[in-house]
C-alpha cells in the first residue's frame, strides 16, 4: 500500500527527504518543464525512425555552414560568396558519403553505417521553438539557459538514411572534431514512427537507441538522461480539494481497449465516429468500476470525463480534432470526480489495471499543501491518503459589514442607518475586495444547488442567472482539460465610484468601475495550467440587511 500523509513526509530525516525528492523529480513531475535549452540550440535535428529509413530534418545555423559544408549546394555557395565553385569540389553523392561517415552518423547493432541521401536543401528562417525559461537561471545547474540565436537564418535540409532490415539498435553520433569531441551545439528530438522517444536534448556524444518495433512506446535511449517526460504507459493522480476528490489516470489507447474489451467491427463507421464511441465506452467503463472510499464510505463516482491527449514539448496537450488521434502516440486521460462537502479525513482506493510490461506505476497525490509521490504495483495496488493538514481552513463566506453613512441604535429596532453616503476610497476598496473574495468562495462549490445557495450569500440580485453567466467568464474560464478557477486577485484598482439609483428616499449602494488581475489555475492529469488574466469590471453593490453584496456585474474586458 502507498500511504500518503503530510506527517510521514515531515517525519523523514532531511537527507532522506532530499534523496526522495531528487529521485522523484526524475520520474514524474506535476508540470514538466524542459530546462536544457536544447530547443533553442544553434543547430536543430529532428530525427524520425520509420519502417525502412531514418529521416532527419536539420536546421543549420548560418554561422555553422562550414561544419555541414557537404549539404551546401553549389549554387548557394556561389550566390553567397560571389566566387566561382572549386572544380575539385566533390559531387553531391560523394559529399553525402562523407556526411554519413563523418558528420551525422547512424550505425546499427552489427556495425553497419547507414548511407545518407539528401532529399531537400534550401535557406529558411529557423522555427521559433519558444522557451519561456530561455535567458533565465537553471535552478539545478546554476547556469543561464541559452536563448535562440539572434540571426534566424538557417540552412534547412531533409536527409534520409535507408535500411532494408529493421535494426534493433541505432547509435547516433553527432559531428566530432579530430579529438573526438562534439564540435557544435546540436539540439535534437527523436521519434519512433509517431511516438516521441526523447524531449529536446543536446546530442553531445554518441547515443545508443534501442528500438522496439512491436511497440514503439518502449523504444528508448540507453542513457537515462535521454528520456522523455510521461515515459510511463500508465500514471495515476489523486487530487484532494475542498469540494471534490478526483482520481485521474493517463493510459494508452491499446491498454484501455484491452482492459475494457472494446471492439468495433463496423467498417462503415468513420474514424471520427469510432473515436467518439471509444471515448463514450471508456466513460461508461469508469462510471461502473473503481473502489474509492472517502472517510470509510464506498463512493459511486459522480462525473467521469475523458480526453485524448498527446505528449507535446511543454507537457500534455488535448487533441481537439478527434480525427487526428493516433493510437500509438495518444494517451487517454480519465478524470473520475467525487463530490464532497468538506475536505475528507482519509481516502482509500485500489488500482487494478496494470500494463504487463511495467511492474510498477507512479502515483501523485495532490492536496492543498502540494504534491506527494509514490509507486503502486500488482502486489501493492492500494493508495491511501490521510489528512494531517494543520493550517487548512474550509472556504467560507465572510459577511461584509463595513459601515458607511450614519446609523443609530433605536429601541426595539436595533442598529438603523439614517443617513446613507458613498463609501470613501478606502472603504470602497475594502468592500469590493471582500465581495470579490466571497464570490470566489461560492465558485468553490461543485454542485449546482450548493453553488446557488452559497452564491446567494454573496450576491443580491433579481437577475441571478444573468449575473451568474457574467461571473463565470472571470471565475470559471474554460482551460485545457476542463474549467479553471480564480486563486487570488491582484492589483485591484477603483477608477470611479458613482451613486446607485435609489430604490427609496436614500441611495442603497454604489456602482464602481474596477480593473485588476486574477491568477487562474487548473490541475489535470499531472499538468498545472496557471496563468494571469487582466480584467475590467463594472460592479453594482448594495447594502442588504447591513451586509454588502454584489447586485450586478458586467465584464468590460478580460484578457
Amino acid at each position: 500500500m502507498v500511504f500518503f500523509t503530510r506527517y510521514f513526509i515531515v517525519a523523514l530525516p532531511s537527507a532522506l527527504v532530499l534523496v526522495w525528492s531528487i529521485v522523484w523529480s526524475s520520474i514524474v513531475n506535476a508540470d514538466w518543464v524542459n530546462l536544457t535549452g536544447a530547443e533553442t540550440a544553434q543547430n536543430i535535428a529532428e530525427i524520425y525512425v520509420l519502417d525502412d529509413h531514418v529521416k532527419v530534418k536539420l536546421e543549420v545555423y548560418v554561422g555553422n555552414y562550414d561544419k555541414f559544408e557537404e549539404l551546401v549546394p553549389d549554387e548557394f555557395l556561389q550566390n553567397s560568396y560571389s566566387a566561382a565553385i572549386d572544380d575539385d569540389r566533390p559531387s553531391l553523392h560523394q559529399r553525402m558519403q562523407t556526411f554519413a561517415d563523418q558528420r551525422l552518423q547512424f550505425i546499427t547493432e552489427d556495425g553497419t553505417k547507414l548511407s545518407a541521401k539528401l532529399v531537400l536543401v534550401e535557406p529558411r528562417t529557423r522555427i521559433d521553438r519558444k522557451s519561456v525559461y530561455a535567458g533565465k537561471l537553471n535552478p539545478y545547474t546554476k547556469k543561464i539557459i541559452q536563448t535562440a540565436p539572434a540571426d534566424k537564418r538557417v540552412l534547412y535540409a531533409e536527409i534520409i538514411y535507408p535500411f532494408s532490415k529493421k535494426p534493433q539498435q541505432l547509435t547516433i553520433i553527432p559531428p566530432l572534431n579530430q579529438r573526438g569531441k562534439v564540435e557544435l551545439s546540436l539540439g535534437f528530438i527523436a521519434f519512433h514512427k509517431s511516438v516521441p522517444i526523447v524531449d529536446f536534448r543536446f546530442l553531445g556524444s554518441a547515443a545508443k537507441l534501442n528500438l522496439d518495433w512491436q511497440d514503439p512506446w518502449f523504444t528508448k535511449f540507453e542513457s537515462r538522461s535521454l528520456s522523455r517526460h510521461h515515459s510511463y504507459p500508465l500514471m495515476l493522480y489523486l487530487y484532494v480539494e475542498p469540494r471534490i476528490v478526483r482520481l485521474e489516470s493517463l493510459m494508452r489507447i491499446n491498454d484501455i481497449t484491452q482492459w475494457s474489451n472494446f471492439t468495433i467491427n463496423d467498417s462503415a463507421l468513420s474514424l471520427e465516429e469510432k473515436h467518439y464511441r471509444l471515448r463514450e465506452h471508456i466513460r461508461k467503463y469508469f462510471m461502473s468500476t473503481g473502489e474509492l472510499q472517502i472517510d470509510g464510505e464506498a463512493r459511486i463516482v459522480d462525473v467521469v470525463s475523458v480526453e485524448f491527449l498527446k505528449v507535446a514539448l511543454s507537457g500534455l496537450s488535448i487533441i481537439d480534432d478527434i480525427t487526428k488521434v493516433d493510437p500509438a502516440a495518444t494517451l487517454v486521460g480519465v478524470s473520475q470526480q467525487y463530490y464532497v462537502t468538506a475536505l475528507p479525513q482519509n481516502i482509500n482506493t485500489r488500482w487494478r489495471l496494470f500494463n504487463q510490461r511495467v511492474s510498477s506505476i507512479p502515483v501523485t497525490v495532490t492536496d492543498p499543501a502540494g504534491p506527494l509521490n509514490g509507486l503502486v504495483d500488482k502486489l501493492n495496488p492500494d493508495v491511501s491518503w490521510q489528512n494531517f493538514l494543520k493550517t487548512y481552513q474550509e472556504p467560507t463566506i465572510i459577511p461584509v459589514d463595513i459601515e458607511t453613512g450614519f446609523s443609530l441604535s433605536l429601541p426595539y429596532i436595533g442598529e438603523t442607518k439614517i443617513i446613507n453616503a458613498l463609501p470613501d476610497e478606502e472603504q470602497a476598496q475594502e468592500i469590493i475586495s471582500a465581495v470579490l473574495e466571497n464570490v470566489r468562495v461560492a465558485f468553490v462549490e461543485k454542485q449546482d444547488d450548493d453553488f446557488m445557495r452559497v452564491l446567494g450569500k454573496a450576491i443580491s440580485s433579481t437577475q441571478a442567472i444573468t449575473v451568474k453567466k457574467e461571473l463565470e467568464k472571470l471565475y470559471s474560464p474554460q482551460v485545457k482539460g476542463g474549467v479553471g478557477s480564480v486563486q487570488t486577485f491582484n492589483d485591484v484598482q477603483i477608477h470611479n465610484i458613482r451613486k446607485l439609483k435609489s430604490l427609496g428616499s436614500l441611495p442603497d449602494g454604489f456602482s464602481a468601475t474596477i480593473s485588476g488581475s486574477a491568477i487562474i489555475k487548473a490541475q489535470h492529469w499531472g499538468h498545472v495550467d496557471q496563468r494571469q488574466v487582466d480584467f475590467q469590471l463594472l460592479l453594482d453593490l448594495i447594502e442588504d440587511n447591513n451586509q454588502w453584496k454584489l447586485s450586478d456585474l458586467t465584464v468590460i474586458d478580460l484578457k
